[in-house]
């Protein structure tokens, strides 16, 4: 088999890059991204510096390669000021490596969007399931790219009806090598807003389970969308005790405010139109993933919760137990 991974020096990328290079039915896995992966190389594995939103390059490495298989994983999570910039790797970078595969022949795709395309809203079921639309935000970007993105991928199944497309729609991925703004928005700000939204719910799902429900995925040849997510929900209210944030009460028509003029002065990593994401519930049901690869997470929300905390310092280290597994070592 050979593969493409775009985004593979990623810190999801490298850990489905180095399983399936164990594979023995592997051939060859070309690695597409900016930076090359750390750690060097493996004796089936290549890079290609390519960026997403170069479709000539794009098309010429799928192309050449002709993969079976293609894992697109390159995107945009950080929040950028310049949403031009972020469409343009999210959702054209998305086109265009769906546009490369149907020339390229490649029969199997599997595309990572995520749980924030069916968008934060008062009338969403809970938990949500790929049978429900995906709607987005309009006023959060990246939830709206997204979005976008996945509709790109159901219509490129519509096309070709006779591949496999599988999406994948991870909720807030975490764990120890997870260093992005999500993080610090529980590591670094000095106290949390309570807006009527502190006791309101949510949930994570640790990097590994998601590579192994990926690789669960794709191995498997499972076509269809499949929301990836731990078992087990929190409340915001326990995040912050547990790490001993102080809590503010403030006006939701005041928080908004400030979050609009501290994003325009560049003074938070967050936009304002993420507050929706802590007003309206977006929980999402992984039965699907459980019933259709036998997957099972092996971290539930307040366990991968815990283990990121601890490994930025928020929380004293776990009581030794004397059996502990290693973690692997994924990029950053």
């Amino acid at each position: 088999m050979r593969y493409v991974i775009t985004g593979g020096s990623g810190y999801i990328g490298s850990r489905l890059v180095d399983l399936l290079e164990r594979r023995e039915d592997t051939e060859k896995v070309v690695i597409c991204d900016l930076a090359p992966p750390k750690g060097g190389y493996r004796p089936r594995t290549e890079f290609e510096r390519v960026d997403v939103r170069d479709r000539d390059a794009v098309t010429s490495v799928l192309e050449r390669v002709r993969p079976e298989v293609l894992v697109h994983l390159a995107f945009i999570l950080n929040p950028s000021h310049d949403e031009h910039f972020a469409y343009d790797v999210d959702v054209n970078g998305t086109h265009n490596v769906l546009e490369a595969a149907g020339k390229a022949g490649t029969r199997q795709v599997l595309v990572t969007t995520s749980a924030v395309a069916y968008g934060a809203f008062p009338d969403n079921p809970v938990p949500l399931t790929e049978d429900d639309p995906v709607r987005g935000v309009a006023r959060f970007s990246y939830a709206r790219d997204k979005t976008e993105s996945d509709r790109i991928c159901q219509l490129w199944a519509a096309k070709y009806p006779e591949r496999v497309m599988t999406i994948a729609r991870p909720c807030i991925v975490f764990g120890p090598n997870v260093d992005n703004y999500l993080v610090r928005l529980w590591t670094k700000q000095p106290f949390a807003v309570d807006a009527g939204t502190i006791d309101n719910q949510i949930q994570f799902v640790h990097e590994e389970d998601v590579v192994e429900g990926i690789t669960a995925l794709l191995l498997g040849r499972h076509a269809g969308a499949f929301n990836v997510s731990g078992d087990g929900l929190m409340t915001m209210r326990e995040c912050y005790d547990l790490i001993g944030t102080p809590i503010r009460r403030m006006p939701l028509r005041l928080y908004r405010a400030l979050g609009r003029v501290m994003w325009r002065l560049r003074q938070s990593e967050a936009p304002p139109g993420q507050i929706d994401f802590a007003l309206y519930p977006w929980l999402v049901s992984n039965e699907k993933l459980k019933r259709t690869t036998g997957w099972t997470p092996k971290h539930t929300t307040r366990e991968t919760f815990e283990i990121t905390m601890r490994a930025h310092g928020k929380m004293p280290p776990a009581p030794s137990s004397g059996h502990e597994i290693p973690t692997a070592t994924l990029a950053a």
